[in-house]
């Protein structure tokens, strides 16, 4: 062998090995690697795991604090000062009392309402214009007859002989029509379905300028047919001669915005509680000057934007006040013997007179259908 390949053997040889070295040298390097990243990860983990732990343990330490040591609550904000008293207004009478409630005790209510600003008409100058706009939206198209200053008379000598009677600064008013005069009325008595009707006396509202959300979806129907001149309740639709609507004001609801749950949901209740602000009576004629024969309109603006909460009597306090001769027993209850009270709740009173505000009653409904009210505010914060 010549010395030149000689060289280059060793040469190649020289590489070779130096090739294994490095080889065993990067394999050295990645195997510290991996090992290293091991350990990171093993107690990376660890130290995550632990710092979770913590912060679990430090969340559940300052709720179970919370929950010791709760915030003191903000006091009710009584926005409106001193309220005036409700005025229920006469009482037929009552019977004697009893409570007698599922669980044998009254249940725990929330320590205060809200109370809801609800303004009073006032008479101006353009109320006399306004009124005549709703008769002639109703077919009254002639002056009306002014007994006193604020209440104005239509009368119409038409077949039914229509009266619009209106009270032209409060917007209430009494629409009747003698149904009796057109006996055949009754036979006309194709009224389809509960919704149609509802529909046909909304429509009539709407074309009248008279309708109003917070009344509608909230209706009671009553089936009517005649007796000696008279309207009495009768069983179905397909048995009714007319039929009888009333719109009373959607609940008041409280709802959790974030998680858009309702919390809290209380219903406004009358001083007569099955007639609604608004009680209309249809027949089934298709003839609009026909189909609505009777309309009493009562209803109170209230404003749910425009309240502020007042602190409220225990519900024990509401019925040693309603023992004790307060409070007010609706038309319709019984006014003798004993009754029982089944239930107590909290809703809203919904008058017809000028109230000023939207109040919170105490409603307690017992035997027979009595219902009874008793005003719910604390007594400090109202006027008497």
């Amino acid at each position: 062998m010549g010395l030149g390949a000689l060289r280059v053997r060793t040469t190649v040889i020289c590489i070779h090995f130096n090739l294994k070295l490095v080889k065993i040298v990067i394999m050295a390097s990645l195997t510290e690697t991996a090992f290293k990243a091991r350990q990171v990860i093993k107690y990376g983990g660890v130290a995550f795991v632990s710092i979770l732990a913590l912060w679990w343990a430090g969340v559940a330490a300052v709720n179970y604090y919370k929950e010791l040591n709760p915030p003191p609550v903000p006091s009710p904000t009584v926005d409106f000062g001193k309220l005036p008293e409700i005025d229920f207004g006469p009482e037929k009478g009552r019977p004697e009392i009893e409570l007698e409630l599922p669980k044998g005790v009254i249940p725990p209510f929330s320590d205060r309402m809200a109370v809801f600003y609800a303004p009073t008409k006032r008479s101006g100058f353009l109320d006399p214009e306004r009124a005549i706009e709703t008769a002639a939206s109703m077919g009254f198209l002639f002056e009306p007859e002014q007994p006193t200053e604020t209440r104005y008379i239509w009368r119409k000598q038409d077949v039914l002989n229509s009266t619009l009677d209106m009270n032209i600064v409060s917007g209430h008013f009494g629409l009747t029509r003698a149904w009796q005069n057109n006996p055949a009325l009754l036979a006309l008595t194709n009224f389809g379905s509960n919704t149609k009707v509802v529909g046909n006396a909304v429509s009539f509202m709407q074309k009248s300028r008279l309708l109003v959300d917070d009344i509608i979806g909230n209706e009671k129907i009553t089936y009517l047919r005649v007796r000696a001149d008279r309207l009495i309740p009768a069983l179905s639709l397909s048995e009714s001669e007319f039929v009888q609507i009333d719109f009373f004001r959607n609940p008041y609801r409280i709802v959790d915005e974030e998680m858009k749950e309702l919390i809290a949901e209380y219903e406004f209740y009358r001083p007569d509680p099955g007639r609604g602000l608004v009680r209309a009576t249809l027949s089934g004629s298709t003839d609009i000057r026909e189909q609505m024969i009777g309309l009493d309109y009562d209803y109170v603006k209230v404003e749910y934007g425009n309240s502020g909460t007042y602190p409220i009597k225990t519900g024990e306090q509401a019925w040693e006040e309603l023992k004790d001769g307060g409070g007010f027993v609706t038309d319709g209850s019984p006014t003798s013997s004993t009754t029982k009270i089944r239930r107590v709740l909290l809703g809203y009173y919904d008058s017809s007179e000028p109230q000023k505000f939207s109040m919170p009653i105490y409603v307690f409904l017992g035997d027979n259908d009595f219902i009874a009210y008793v005003s719910a505010v604390s007594g400090e914060w109202v006027s008497k």
